[in-house]
């Protein structure tokens, strides 16, 4: 039985198997969910179900954040149970659901205890897909979003520092997990040419679908933040922290929304960030490679280098601001754009809509460094 107040699932009678994207952040994600949500009816046909989302990007954040036994916002709390009613609905033999966000949940215990037991009472057959990613190009993705998300403004450097020592970074936990609750993985490598190839007929080939049956396997959605974007916002939030000031995560959304209008109407949008070194880089495989070549070798078969042997000892030029000046007009330009954005940003936190006291507004509890935040 259910505990006292939760959703009874009971009624989902049909065992049928659910691909679960897990991510991690930055390996496409935002691509995939939009291509799930503009073809669920399409995806239908071929026996796959994809619950709808309630959020314009497609992912099931509401949902999973749910059945993990999180707290929502009012208008989300009954996610969990209008995916058990759908379910009921559906005689389609599998379900899609995609959300980054699980993938961080899952490695509390408690949290992926909750999880798999309502997978369970939901009579899922649950298969964990997921884009391993080389640390250096992942690291450094992450760090840009999480600046342009209103997340982080520590250096570059600072920030790999601490991301040495996180749990998230591992690929191995995933294994140990997949054993306890007796889920299979089904990983895929993030490389350099998933992404010059795209990474939606890459996600379609690993739930048993074919991709030559859709036109629109093209996506690219949520491109890379350059270092002018990067210099902004690090410089507004770090102008915001000056004052005390600690975000929810509710103003991180409106101020990652009021940046990215903001450069675009000034026509100073940019991509390309990258903050590493040919050396950083070396140091952060080498921090990783007994941890990746021990997953490789589980999942794969084969060796991490071999793997990702065209991601592995690449040359780095950084153009992060911060460590190679620029030129004297963009320098302008940029000082220019933070003291415009940050009363903008200031304002954001005036308004007591998006400073609720509440565990789902709280930027750290939602998952601390990682990229912009999404409903």
């Amino acid at each position: 039985m259910p505990p006292a107040g939760a959703p009874d699932y009971s009624s989902c009678v049909a065992k049928r198997v659910c691909y679960i994207h897990i991510g991690p952040h930055k390996t496409g994600t935002s691509s995939i969910q939009w291509f799930l949500k503009e073809n669920r009816a399409e995806l239908l046909k071929y026996g796959y179900f994809v619950p709808e989302s309630g959020a314009n990007h497609g992912a099931h954040h509401a949902i999973v954040r749910k059945l993990c036994g999180q707290e929502l916002r009012d208008h989300q709390q009954s996610a969990a149970a209008e995916f058990a009613r759908a379910l009921d609905e559906t005689p389609s033999e599998a379900v899609v659901i995609s959300s980054e966000a699980l993938n961080p949940l899952l490695k509390k215990s408690d949290l992926a205890r909750i999880f798999f037991t309502r997978m369970r009472e939901l009579n899922l057959e649950p298969k964990l897909v997921l884009f391993p990613r080389n640390q250096s190009q992942f690291i450094n993705s992450c760090y840009s979003q999480a600046v342009k998300g209103f997340r982080r403004s520590e250096p570059f450097e600072t920030f790999v520092q601490g991301a040495t020592r996180r749990f998230s970074f591992r690929y191995s936990p995933l294994i140990e997990l997949a054993e306890i609750y007796d889920v299979e993985l089904v990983p895929r490598p993030f490389t350099g040419e998933t992404i010059a190839h795209g990474v939606v007929p890459e996600f379609l080939q690993a739930i048993g679908v074919n991709p030559s049956q859709f036109r629109d396997t093209n996506v690219r959605r949520n491109e890379a933040a350059g270092p002018f974007t990067v210099g902004v916002a690090r410089g507004v939030l770090r102008s915001i922290g000056s004052a005390g000031k600690r975000l929810k995560w509710l103003q991180a959304v409106r101020c990652g929304a009021k940046l990215a209008t903001y450069l675009k109407d000034k026509g100073l949008t940019d991509a390309g960030y990258c903050g590493l070194t040919t050396t950083l880089a070396r140091h952060i495989e080498t921090q990783w490679r007994s941890d990746n070549d021990a997953f490789a070798q589980r999942v794969w078969g084969a060796p991490w280098s071999e793997i990702f042997a065209a991601d592995i000892g690449r040359e780095f030029t950084p153009n992060d601001f911060a460590m190679c000046r620029p030129d004297e007009t963009t320098e302008r330009r940029l000082q220019q754009a933070i003291r415009e954005m940050t009363p903008i940003a200031e304002r954001v936190l005036l308004d007591p809509a998006l400073a609720v006291e509440a565990p789902w507004n709280d930027l750290l509890g939602r998952g601390g460094w990682t990229p912009t935040p999404r409903a």
